[in-house]
């Protein structure tokens, strides 16, 4: 009995002293708080919502500010998650795989026959190329087909419209990010399981896991408190009119709540009996060689090697990763985004990893100079050209063919702004008013003034030209 005694103070004595560990999650948490305060005040997020998961429990949850529609936000409060759907459709397909519904390495030909493309070599796109974005679709080509919000849209609908696309690459050597890969990847998932993808996703990934406020249709989003987020303007948050697109949820239009995606990084963590433990391995593993996106999942090119995946939509933004090795993950939702605001949002979630890490957290001031820049050269070219017909109204004679050239000229710049634009930026006019919605409302008034300048100059020296006609022939 004294030995039995005896050793139980000694494995007392072992153990980390409870007040102690108390003390430093309460440092811990403290730290992101503050850090986090000062993120959502610096960056105007009108509302947040966070949770730290360690060791298989939430060590950190909190919630700033409110909703367009003036709610507070919650644990359980419905966000558009942006890519991070990009992730959960991964998972259907790789539930498809084991069921023996789909083979990796099937081109998707033998699942979506209608699907046709052009490339100037036979090898075919594979379910493999689309869940590592090495199909060799461009992002262009995916540009026009993705964030659409016609009311009709669907999925099929979609895919077929990229039907035909001619490949920038062959399938599975060049890797880039395009959402239309899961776009693709969302057919071939309504294609096998004989059923819609929001049905299948409820059936077999949300509710096995407890994602009870997760959805993958709109109407289903809507019951579930789904609001428009805010669009950024000069940094500012404005409100935006409601974007959602009905063919989008394969890839970025799935909406959730930070309660529901903890239960998905806790799956991710533990891997539940969804996957053979094959299947969940290649699940969250980097891919082989020097690739940095594996199966709906980012990779750190640099430092330590996780699984993470950010998410935007016009005016939604969300971010989750997570750590094996330290049995640690996160997930971050905010309803505000703006596309040159993206490196300073990705600051929050390297300070939340630092904090852990013991390290202190760098918070990235939100730089909005290019947004400024652009409307300084505005009003710049509008004081320009204002001066200038002024000047050309008051002379009573002008060279005639050198204003005329100069009228011309504005006019074919304002008409060259936008295409050249879009080609040096690589996106579509559509996909920038989305996502730098003040940059192109500002290149259209620059456009709108220079072409006004333009016919302006040529029917005052068309004028000055009748009126000078006139007075030689009264002459």
């Amino acid at each position: 009995m004294k030995k039995l005694v005896l050793s139980l103070w000694v494995l007392i004595l072992m153990l980390p002293p409870l007040h102690t560990s108390a003390r430093e999650d309460k440092e811990i948490t403290d730290r992101i708080q503050a850090f986090m305060d000062q993120a959502i005040e610096e960056y105007n997020i009108p509302g947040a919502s966070l949770t730290v998961i360690h060791n298989g429990s939430s060590i950190f949850q909190d919630n700033w500010g409110e909703m367009s529609n003036g709610e507070k936000v919650t644990e359980d409060t419905t966000f558009l998650i942006g890519s991070v759907s990009k992730p959960l459709t991964s998972l259907a397909i790789m539930l498809l795989v084991e069921e023996g519904k789909i083979n990796l390495d099937s081109p998707i030909d033998a699942y979506i026959p209608w699907f046709a493309y052009q490339s100037e070599v036979e090898k075919k796109i594979t379910v493999r190329h689309l869940l590592l974005q090495t199909s060799g679709i461009s992002f262009l080509d995916g540009f026009e087909v993705t964030d659409n919000f016609e009311e009709n849209n669907d999925i099929k609908r979609a895919a077929k419209k990229l039907s035909g696309v001619t490949l920038g690459h062959p399938p599975g050597e060049v890797y880039g990010y395009n959402s239309a890969n899961y776009l693709l990847l969302g057919s071939i998932i309504e294609a096998v399981a004989g059923q819609p993808f929001a049905t299948f996703m409820e059936q077999k990934i949300f509710s096995p896991l407890g994602m009870n406020n997760t959805t993958a249709d709109y109407e289903s989003a809507l019951q579930h408190g789904l609001v428009p987020g805010h669009q950024s303007w000069l940094g500012q948050p404005m409100k935006s009119k409601g974007m959602y697109d009905h063919a989008g949820a394969p890839y970025g239009y799935m909406t959730s709540t930070a309660g529901d995606l903890s239960r998905f990084i806790d799956f991710m963590l533990d891997g539940e009996e969804l996957l053979s433990e094959e299947g969940f391995q290649m699940l969250k593993s980097q891919p082989e060689g020097d690739g940095s996106y594996g199966f709906g999942w980012h990779f750190p090119k640099e430092g330590s090697v996780y699984p993470y995946h950010t998410g935007a939509t016009p005016d939604y933004r969300a971010e989750v990763f997570f750590l094996p090795e330290k049995n640690l993950g996160a997930v971050l939702l905010t309803n505000k985004y703006h596309e040159l605001e993206a490196v300073s949002y990705l600051s929050m979630m390297d300070g939340i990893r630092a904090i852990m890490d013991g390290d202190e957290p760098r918070l990235i001031g939100l730089d909005n100079k290019i947004q400024w820049i652009t409307l300084g050269v505005v009003v710049l070219i509008a004081i320009v050209l204002v001066g200038s017909i002024y000047r050309m109204i008051k002379k009573d004679k002008v060279n005639k063919k050198i204003w005329l050239c100069i009228g011309f000229l504005s006019i074919l710049l304002g008409a060259g702004i936008i295409p050249l634009f879009t080609f040096m930026m690589g996106v579509t006019w559509r996909t920038l008013g989305l996502f730098v919605p003040d940059i192109q409302f500002f290149l259209t008034c620059m456009v709108a003034l220079l072409t006004v300048y333009g016919f302006v100059i040529i029917l005052t020296v068309t004028r000055k030209g009748r009126i000078a006609r006139k007075r030689y022939a009264a002459a």
